[in-house]
């Protein structure tokens, strides 16, 4: 964005009243820096000084930037590497930046031009070329805090030897600068494996959902790693664990689950001595594959037509608020509504919910606002099939209840998903499945 966008002087005015207020009630982390340099070379303690009074609060995604920036954040997780430019602009809301370098996994990917395979073994050489290119664009600026050198890479022997070589590479251009890689919970195997073939990388980064995978995440990087990493990715619980319909779908938590189950991941975070902090995902609208952009986002799509570009606006949401919070210490002054519950009518309580065939299909919604002011709520609903894909709807209505007319195929599986809305700024919603008996 523009150094002189209205945005950006409300992030900076807020940042001026943030201070003038007196200090915040942030989390005290655990970190301990003196473990951190400990047994480890003169050359990685020195590149381990930024941690001395610096925690990663950060996000992936570049939504809204500005507000996350005007609370504290501190850190952008970018997954491709950022343009100079872009850098600039970053450096300017005061926030550090992960270059992440995007290398394919073994075997076959599958891209905007199709599908291709890919074999570290015989072509890891262009990952490095690539690489001396990027640092060549932008190696030397100061906005970088890490490099990652792939996401959720299959750990096996060829690509960690690439990745060790891209690690001595940016040192040796760049001998204070941390290298990384991003890894998915962190297995004791893995880490050991990564030790014995990417020695030169300095910290691990961690992609975990759901409190209880970043809790085992960390207590294997703690005792089998034992150095400095940091939660590269992290949210509510996603659609693969928890409890299922009989069909095999998986439940979406409601919103009071989600921020209790974040509430414990930071927790958890806080407390390691050898964690740097984190980078939440998603300081965005996920709207990609077959998953809602319910489970994932900050900030949520109007409409589910797959037609929302990059500047048009999106409701913040009670997760956006909640990373609000933790980063200032403080409630914000603005916050989304709290949709509870969705039933259908008729099935409440009694298990997985069903229509009966050539029945209506009668839904409604029960939700909380914790502003004081009252403000008018509304709803919209939509009806997905197993792919996703919308089926009925949108509908809004004014009230928590909807009417859908008849499903007429027995044993058809879908998914009922709802938004409650505030002002056309703020809102929250989540999916119910529900089959056709």
């Amino acid at each position: 964005m523009p150094p002189s966008s209205p945005l950006r002087c409300l992030a900076l005015l807020a940042l001026t009243l943030a201070g003038a207020l007196g200090p915040l009630a942030l989390p005290v982390a655990a970190l301990d820096f003196a473990a951190l340099t400990q047994s480890v070379s003169p050359e990685r303690a020195a590149r381990y000084e930024v941690f001395r009074r610096f925690q990663i609060r950060g996000v992936c995604g570049t939504t809204q930037l500005e507000l996350a920036a005007a609370h504290g954040a501190n850190t952008l997780r970018t997954y491709t590497p950022p343009t100079r430019a872009q850098l600039d602009d970053y450096q300017r809301l005061g926030l550090r930046v992960v270059v992440g370098i995007w290398m394919p996994h073994p075997g076959e990917n599958s891209g905007r031009n199709g599908k291709w395979t890919y074999d570290y073994a015989t072509q890891g050489e262009k990952q490095l070329k690539d690489l001396a290119d990027v640092i060549d664009r932008i190696g030397d600026h100061p906005a970088i805090l890490l490099w990652c050198l792939g996401n959720e890479v299959p750990l096996e022997r060829p690509y960690l030897e690439t990745v060790e070589r891209m690690s001595r590479l940016i040192h040796a251009r760049y001998p204070r600068q941390l290298t990384s890689l991003t890894m998915v919970n962190a297995p004791k195997d893995k880490l050991a494996l990564i030790r014995a073939v990417a020695p030169d990388l300095d910290l691990i980064g961690c992609n975990s959902y759901g409190q209880g995978a970043v809790s085992g995440s960390s207590r294997n990087l703690e005792e089998a790693w034992g150095r400095a990493y940091y939660v590269s990715e992290f949210g509510p619980p996603g659609p693969w664990g928890g409890r299922k319909t009989a069909w095999g779908v998986h439940y979406e938590p409601a919103y009071d689950a989600k921020i209790a189950d974040l509430r414990q991941s930071l927790e958890r975070i806080d407390a390691a001595p050898h964690c740097l902090g984190s980078t939440m995902f998603l300081w965005g609208a996920w709207q990609k594959g077959k998953e809602f952009p319910t489970y994932f986002s900050a900030f949520l799509p109007p409409q589910l037509d797959g037609k929302h570009g990059r500047d048009d606006p999106l409701y913040r949401t009670p997760i956006a608020d909640e990373f609000l919070r933790y980063w200032s210490g403080r409630e914000p002054a603005e916050r989304a509504p709290v949709l509870k519950t969705i039933s259908l009518a008729g099935r409440e309580g009694a298990g997985d919910a069903a229509v009966a065939a050539g029945q209506p299909l009668r839904a409604t919604a029960t939700a909380s606002d914790p502003v004081a002011t009252a403000r008018p709520l509304r709803y919209r609903w939509w009806v997905l099939d197993p792919a996703g894909k919308v089926v009925r709807g949108p509908v809004d209505t004014p009230q928590p209840a909807v009417e859908f007319p008849p499903f007429p195929a027995k044993g058809e599986t879908y998914a009922l998903l709802v938004y409650v809305i505030a002002e056309e700024r703020f809102a929250s919603g989540f999916s119910l499945p529900f089959r056709v008996e």
